[in-house]
């Protein structure tokens, strides 16, 4: 048996989803983001990886409507546990990582959804190479991800990996492996949009909270570390609203 190494474990899922509890307004532009590339249209079949707690999951469940089914995918029992609490009809729940999905014999797929979970796929040829077998022809495959030698990938590798309770070994995409990726494994040749995601505050100093809540700080790292690092490398700027820092 293969051992898979969830990351996502029961300190740094409780973290995860106290950030997004205790900012719930700040990733507006990822769910107006989520509508514009992969608009889940009713009655279709969509998975999608890397679900996490659901924020997206329910509104894409909500858009296919009960003719359509949401297939949920993360390796985390801690991280599922809110779908798992308040899930629709039309939502079927898989725990285990991505690189063992498997769907019943005939379910086709009109759509394939991740955000911000893609990095940690160990397997990338080999996913992509089993989920083109899942998908109907024209089906769209939509990966929202940080993309190596980027600001976000420079906080990500300088800062997360060495706060993050659980660490951050992954890795990230760049456009001509993802163009031989999907070349490899069967789907047509990828378009990338480039996105500068703003995540809204309405104070400076929650930034530096939101961010070491969602990636679990160390105790020895504060919110200040965090918001230091996200200004020195990212970016933050105040607007009529409030607080903005690029987001993921």
């Amino acid at each position: 048996m293969e051992l898979h190494q969830v990351e996502f474990s029961t300190e740094r899922s409780r973290s995860y989803k106290l950030a997004l509890n205790q900012f719930p307004e700040c990733w507006k532009e990822d769910t107006l983001m989520m509508y514009d590339f992969l608009s889940p249209q009713c009655g279709e079949s969509i998975l999608e990886i890397g679900a996490g707690s659901g924020f997206f999951s329910f509104d894409i469940s909500t858009s296919i409507g009960p003719e359509g089914r949401l297939f949920v995918v993360d390796p985390s029992p801690d991280q599922l546990k809110p779908i798992y609490e308040r899930a629709d009809d039309n939502i079927t729940i898989m725990q285990r990582p991505a690189e063992d999905i498997s769907l019943s014999e005939g379910v086709q797929l009109d759509a394939i959804w991740s955000r911000g979970a893609f990095h940690h796929v160990k397997s990338k040829e080999a996913v992509l190479n089993n989920l083109a077998q899942f998908a109907k022809p024209g089906a769209r495959l939509v990966i929202c991800d940080i993309f190596s030698g980027t600001k976000l990938s420079d906080y990500f590798d300088e800062h997360v990996a060495i706060s993050c309770t659980t660490g951050h070994e992954v890795s990230f995409l760049s456009k001509p492996y993802a163009k031989s990726l999907c070349k490899l494994t069967g789907w047509s040749e990828p378009k990338f949009t480039d996105l500068a995601l703003q995540w809204h505050f309405e104070r400076k100093e929650d930034i530096g909270v939101f961010l070491s809540l969602l990636h679990s700080n160390k105790p020895e790292y504060s919110h200040k570390h965090s918001l230091d690092d996200a200004e020195r490398l990212l970016g933050i700027r105040r607007t009529p609203t409030g607080w903005h820092s690029i987001g993921q």
